[in-house]
């Protein structure tokens, strides 16, 4: 009989960035590109313009999962918007951990949660639609 794994979702204040960082900058590195990079993404931790989760199995300090979000503002609507995620062991914590962003963006006044992801999210989170695609190009 296999054993359930428990996860921790864990919201790290912008005042203990520096003293978290050494152990979640290898994830956030798994992010980077042309645009947003993890030097980019500590700065805004470090502001408040984003905000740092972590994934923790129960009882232990192996961070399995690294995820950051920002706010965005429209005329009628507050969005949660994920901005960085990476990990190990998806399969085994992301659904939770998706539902929980989801309700503390509730709480935190949001309509709508965005992630900027590639098509292979779908088939993990089945429950969001893909209502676009983002194109871009470099002028």
């Amino acid at each position: 009989m296999s054993e359930t794994i428990a996860f921790e979702n864990i919201i790290i204040p912008k005042e203990d960035i520096d003293g978290i960082w050494d152990k979640v900058k290898h994830e956030i590195v798994r992010t980077n590109d042309e645009f947003l990079d993890e030097n980019d993404v500590k700065s805004f931790l470090k502001e408040g313009d984003h905000v740092l989760w972590i994934v923790k199995e129960e009882n232990s300090e192996d961070i399995v999962g690294v995820i950051t979000l920002e706010f965005a503002f429209y005329p009628r609507h507050k969005i949660g918007r994920v901005v960085t995620c990476a990990g190990r062991r998806l399969h085994e914590w992301i659904n939770n951990t998706v539902y929980e962003l989801e309700q503390w963006a509730i709480k935190e006044g949001c309509s709508h949660m965005d992630m900027y992801a590639r098509r292979g999210w779908k088939k993990i989170l089945t429950e969001y639609n893909e209502d676009f695609v983002l194109l871009r190009k470099k002028l």
